[in-house]
């Protein structure tokens, strides 16, 4: 009870500030976004590796002696005790390298934001204010003054007591 008109005194104070509020007649807003995916398809130089089987291969003949051998394949021959040629041809595994093209698809998003905002004129009305309303602008400065001067003992140490 003791502290009652300087809660009202801050109440009013804490009451008594508002923005100034502007009237119009249409406001529109509108926000949108777009999301445009484009795909495309590039040509990336690959290499792939083929196997080659392994194969082999004989013959006979009643020839001198043979020996054959390329990237692929060796090949050996001998004359046998009766007078043929044994031939043996064997391929080596491994893989080949082929070049060729290999298509790759690429995605690119592109994210487009539009946002609208139209206002309408705003119109303001010329007018004075109210008696009413002067009293309560003018006696607000009235009533701070004096309740200041009466109370100014308890607001400095109420001041102290937060520092």
């Amino acid at each position: 009870m003791k502290h009652l008109p300087l809660l009202l005194l801050l109440t009013f104070i804490i009451g008594g500030c508002a923005s100034s509020r502007r009237l119009s007649e249409n406001i529109h807003q509108q926000d949108s976004v777009d999301v445009r995916v484009e795909t495309r398809i590039e040509y990336v130089p690959d290499t792939v590796f083929i196997e080659i089987p392994a194969q082999t291969s004989e013959r006979e003949t009643a020839d001198s002696t043979s020996h054959l051998e390329n990237d692929y394949a060796t090949s050996d021959a001998r004359i046998n005790p009766d007078g043929t040629l044994y031939h043996d041809l064997k391929t080596k595994p491994q893989k080949k390298p082929v070049k060729f093209e290999k298509p790759v698809e690429r995605k690119d998003s592109t994210i487009y934001k539009t946002k609208t905002v139209t206002e309408t004129e705003i119109v303001k009305v010329p007018r004075d204010l109210t008696w009413w309303q002067k009293t309560q602008i003018y006696g607000f400065w009235v009533i701070l003054f004096i309740l200041v001067i009466v109370y100014r003992k308890k607001i400095l140490s109420f001041v102290k007591w937060l520092i």
